[in-house]
């Protein structure tokens, strides 16, 4: 997850004197073009495959698609196209809790304790400070990111298989790190944890507690764990970046992290119900959920409400999610009446600097349309030339091959990932800051690939 370390430093809306007046039509086509000047260039440059972009600014809304369904698919993409949305499943899963608390079934300061199954006993880093529901919603828990017993059988749908059993397992054996309140550590599990205890708390499932409580509600008829036919064939496919086909994600007993899927349509009508809460328990629930309710406690921190990241202009609030084909991004300002959101089948972060244009366009600010490096392009046989095996030490061989026109690089029990030419010779990952180089002899024949991270350079040799 990126750290948007200036976001919202400076928005500005500027009166300029009497408005002229236009049409509704031709605020919306003004709307659209300004939408289509910044986000464009995401499908020209090849960062995404496909995305759908929905704006709102008032009671003005707009939603756009760009690129492709798919990489064999030249449909574009739309209002209805079906995406997985990653970590922005906590915004929900937070919501819950808040609906849990408007509706006096739990408290912010319930301790987890009280709602884990008979038998299952959390250690405690001390014995008088238990985790409270409120440091779920806010990564204060003390939990790490991942369990340690996450251990999946396909590496590219890695949560499937992490059901009831190995959850509480971990959560009897886990010794925390730190107190709860005493830092902020952005945890996955503990997200999933807490969708896991309300849907228990409500004896029924994850995915029939988000339907029936936050999705039907706000007539959110895309939003699911689980799609129906109709949804599963508007579901963009996914895509790793750089274009290679992805996975698709299953997160079972961790759906609360990130287990959602959904459409633009829902996802900007759902940042309509965060800037005009509607009547009733849910209304209270939202405003609940939008309120601070943990301060940053290092300088790189963002406040926080329940899920929502507060950005530095102390009204924004945003989430952003990643799997493994698709990519995220909402962004919600009520001093604006505003939100963008971004949805892509493209596992990049690149579109979280799209969905921040965008919202800070809504606010008054003039944004510059982003601009692309050109691409380098390998020949097919070129790339052809490193394919083999490389072992840089005993047990560790690099895996090259060539998919479609992509270079794919995988260390011994790791997955295979995309890598990008800055020459013919010189390549890079996007996923961490490494570059490889293949090392080839005057006969054309690849011997060597050599490593660069953090500093250290190593050299492999082909073994096939």
């Amino acid at each position: 997850m990126k750290n948007h370390v200036g976001l919202f430093a400076t928005v500005l809306l500027i009166a300029a004197g009497a408005p002229a007046v236009v049409s509704a039509a031709d605020a919306d086509a003004e709307l659209a073009a300004q939408v289509d000047r910044l986000a464009q260039p995401y499908a020209d440059s090849g960062t995404v495959v496909g995305m759908s972009v929905g704006v709102r600014k008032g009671d003005q809304s707009v939603v756009r698609g760009y690129g492709r369904f798919s990489a064999d698919d030249a449909r574009a993409p739309d209002g209805k196209t079906v995406y997985e949305i990653g970590s922005v499943s906590k915004v929900f899963t937070s919501l819950l809790l808040a609906d849990a608390v408007a509706n006096n079934r739990v408290s912010l300061v319930t301790p987890v304790d009280e709602l884990l199954p008979a038998g299952v006993v959390m250690k405690r880093r001390d014995a008088a400070l238990p985790i409270r529901l409120w440091h779920l919603a806010t990564h204060t828990s003390g939990l790490p990111r991942l369990p340690d017993n996450l251990d999946p059988s396909d590496p590219n749908n890695p949560y499937a298989d992490y059901d009831g059993r190995r959850l509480a397992a971990f959560l009897v054996t886990n010794q925390p790190r730190k107190k709860p309140g005493e830092e902020m550590a952005y945890s996955n599990f503990g997200a999933g944890l807490l969708g896991e205890l309300l849907a228990q708390e409500q004896k029924t499932s994850y995915a029939a507690l988000l339907e029936s409580q936050v999705a039907a509600p706000l007539g959110l008829t895309d939003t699911r764990i689980k799609l129906s036919d109709d949804q599963q064939a508007r579901l963009a496919p996914p895509h790793l970046d750089g274009g290679p086909k992805g996975h698709t994600w299953d997160l079972n007993k961790l759906a609360g992290a990130g287990g959602i899927r959904s459409t633009t349509d829902d996802m900007l009508r759902f940042a309509g119900a965060q800037l005009h809460p509607p009547e009733g328990k849910l209304g209270q629930a939202i405003d609940l959920a939008w309120q601070v309710h943990q301060k940053p406690i290092a300088e790189a921190d963002f406040a926080m409400g329940l899920g929502w990241h507060v950005a530095r202009d102390g009204d924004t609030r945003w989430h952003n999610g990643q799997t493994g084909g698709y990519h995220a991004a909402v962004f919600v300002s009520r001093k604006h009446d505003a939100a963008a959101v971004v949805l892509t089948n493209t596992a990049t972060g690149e579109v979280d600097q799209l969905a921040e244009q965008l919202v800070r366009m809504l606010a008054g600010a003039s944004e510059k349309p982003r601009k692309f490096d050109k691409r380098v392009v390998v020949a097919p046989e070129t790339m052809e030339r490193y394919v083999g095996k490389y072992q840089i030490q005993p047990g560790a061989v690099f895996t090259v091959a060539v998919e479609g026109d992509q270079l794919m690089v995988g260390l011994t029990g790791q997955q295979m990932l995309p890598v990008y030419p800055r020459s013919d010779t010189k390549w890079f990952y996007k996923v961490v800051d490494a570059e490889l180089t293949f090392k080839v002899d005057r006969a054309g024949r690849c011997n060597t690939l050599e490593l660069f991270q953090n500093g250290v350079r190593q050299t492999a040799k082909r073994i096939e």
